[in-house]
């Protein structure tokens, strides 16, 4: 008797805990499946009462067309990309070097250095908004990719992860092939950036996130609609008075595009490096 009470308890606490996250799965998603929902509507149905979720007149073509008629969205689009990858090609390569320079080498102030780059992680953007601003402006890099690109081509964030992953890749594979006769830059290249496969799929994932949702940075040195980026690009869709909502949704929609994307990419990537980690021990 006593273990049929304990069976039927762990099944009530087992269906419990999936019914709230199957509610908490729903709650995340809901936003998600509106904006869906809203990108295919027009106009005077995105806020009837009650709420339709499939729309009467199916209009996102007529939505998807209105969307390039009204902004350049496809000049906008190219030039987040661009930044997005470029930006994070760039963060990825200088980010894990610095972060074998600190794992792997010994040199005087190397831990002093370090710290001062984490202390960096404590001064937020809007401090040294102005400054960089400032030295943008001299280099003549406003309304340019560079001035998208270059300012957050090295991180501080991007160091310290990549830094602790490397501090466990064994010394012993870089010190053979130094006797084997390889360069420094030839042991980054085919030894330390293979084995960093997980933490540079992890780094690429967060800087790409980061650099294609990007606001206030392009706000602050764009004002030329060539070199306009989606963030900017969506913010047309809102007035002082009135907000298109079925066109920003879908813009919205066509924006999450990318990220899904390199999220899936890197997520194989991601187990597959975990993996083969696992079986060469």
């Amino acid at each position: 008797m006593t273990r049929v009470l304990v069976t039927i308890r762990g099944r009530l606490l087992n269906l419990v805990v999936h019914i709230i996250l199957y509610a908490g799965g729903l709650l995340a998603v809901l936003p998600l499946l509106w904006m869906i929902s809203t990108s295919t509507k027009p106009a005077s149905e995105v806020f009837s009462f009650p709420i339709r979720w499939i729309p009467e007149q199916f209009q996102f073509v007529e939505n998807l067309q209105a969307v390039f008629r009204t902004i350049p969205f496809a000049t906008y689009y190219f030039n987040s990309l661009f930044v997005s990858l470029t930006g994070t090609a760039l963060t990825v390569f200088f980010c894990t070097l610095a972060g074998y320079s600190f794992a792997k080498f010994n040199y005087p102030g190397k831990n002093i250095v370090f710290v001062l780059v984490l202390g960096t992680m404590m001064i937020p953007f809007q401090a040294i908004m102005i400054p960089l601003f400032l030295t943008v402006l001299r280099l003549n890099w406003t309304n340019s990719y560079l001035g998208l690109i270059i300012p957050g081509a090295v991180t501080s964030f991007g160091i310290f992860l990549t830094r602790q992953y490397l501090l466990a890749v064994p010394s012993e594979f870089i010190d053979a092939a130094r006797v084997d006769g390889c360069g420094e830059f030839r042991i980054f290249l085919t030894i330390i950036l293979p084995l960093a496969k997980p933490v540079l799929a992890t780094l690429s994932i967060l800087t790409f996130m980061n650099n294609w949702n990007d606001y206030l940075w392009p706000l602050v040195i764009i004002n030329s609609p060539r070199y306009r980026t989606i963030s900017l690009g969506l913010a047309m869709f809102q007035s002082e008075y009135s907000t298109q909502f079925n066109l920003l949704m879908t813009a919205s929609l066509l924006a999450t595009i990318p990220v899904l994307l390199i999220f899936f990419v890197f997520q194989k990537q991601f187990v597959q490096s975990m993996m083969s980690s696992g079986l060469k021990g």
